[in-house]
């Protein structure tokens, strides 16, 4: 299964902070509940996990992340991931294209598309269920991010001295019932709306 999600943010810091930020995987990954970057292969390749939890059990994915291209006089950024559950009962690739350009106000808009292919047993949710919950994930990405931002001080940043430290578990069931709460009240709308104008 594969889904196209595409999605576009503010930050109130400056495009160099956040290309700083945005082009290290190893600071990205602070940002992405469950996600650890576990060892650096070289500056474009990284190997990594990310912990899901549905109810009391934990499935961990392991895989690798391959930055494509690297534009620092553009502020574009190409990513390619892929990852396998360590149990061989799924995996999912991930193709993202990231753009940064600077507001008037002086903040940053992050331009973000991503291509996510899917197989096991989140494929069988659907791809509506599954951009429902990348949804849901993408807004506590870009609330972490924004921590992450504006906590910076010259060029420390959140996360450094974390590294080595286990991540939490990215919840899989909250996620869910409010992707489940979010496509329930859109289907409803709309059926609300047919019906008005009937």
């Amino acid at each position: 299964m594969q889904v196209k999600i595409t999605k576009t943010f503010e930050v109130k810091e400056p495009v160099a902070r956040v290309w700083g930020f945005l082009s290290d995987p190893r600071r990205v990954a602070t940002c992405v509940p469950g996600a650890q970057i576990t060892e650096v292969v070289d500056e474009r390749r990284y190997i990594g996990t990310i912990s899901v939890q549905v109810g009391p059990v934990v499935t961990n994915y392991k895989g690798e992340l391959i930055i494509e291209r690297l534009d620092a006089g553009n502020f574009e950024i190409e990513l390619v991931g892929k990852g396998q559950d360590v149990k061989g009962k799924g995996s999912a690739s991930m193709k993202m294209v990231g753009k940064l350009r600077t507001l008037p106000h002086g903040g940053t808009e992050v331009m973000g598309s991503s291509e996510l292919t899917m197989t096991g047993l989140l494929a069988q949710f659907g791809s509506r269920m599954v951009e429902e919950v990348s949804n849901q994930m993408f807004t506590q990405f870009t609330q972490n991010l924004q921590k992450n931002l504006e906590s910076l001080e010259g060029s420390a940043l959140k996360g450094d001295s974390e590294e080595g430290k286990a991540p939490q578990p990215l919840k899989a069931v909250p996620l869910l019932m409010t992707a489940i709460k979010t496509a329930t009240v859109r289907f409803f709308r709309r059926m609300t709306g047919r019906s008005t104008q009937t």
